[in-house]
């Protein structure tokens, strides 16, 4: 009877040491790429722009020629896994980007560009693609 608790044990201490794992990591809100649009060149401003997009400039980067660079970053990162014991799978899926706004010596906006947004899919299978 004492060695069939025992054995008993092992599998309800492996229960309770297993888990799922979710985390996900964000950098600005991703709708800054859509909130972009609203940027119009020759009359937006430079001080304008944190309103507009929702986010304060990731980098704001100095030109020679007196304009500025300002990139606003955002994405998304999921990880999503399995933990048993000594085995932990995990995949993590991540898509980070920047809206890029060229502004000149006056800080009136210039240029703006914006890849497309990506949504990244929870994937429970840590294997494959």
């Amino acid at each position: 009877m004492n060695c069939f608790i025992r054995l008993l044990l092992i599998p309800m201490l492996a229960l309770l040491c297993s888990g799922c794992i979710w985390n996900r990591a964000k950098i600005n809100d991703t709708a800054v790429a859509v909130r972009a649009a609203s940027v119009r060149p020759g009359v937006t401003r430079a001080e304008d722009l944190p309103t507009l997009l929702g986010a304060v400039p990731s980098a704001v980067i100095p030109m020679r020629d007196g304009r500025t660079l300002y990139t606003f970053a955002y994405g998304d990162a999921k990880t999503e896994g399995l933990s048993l014991i000594l085995l932990t799978m995990t995949k993590t899926n991540s898509c980070f980007s920047a809206v890029y706004v060229m502004t000149d010596a006056n800080g009136v906006v210039e240029r703006v560009q914006c890849p497309p947004k990506e949504e990244l899919p929870w994937e429970t299978w840590p294997f494959g693609d």
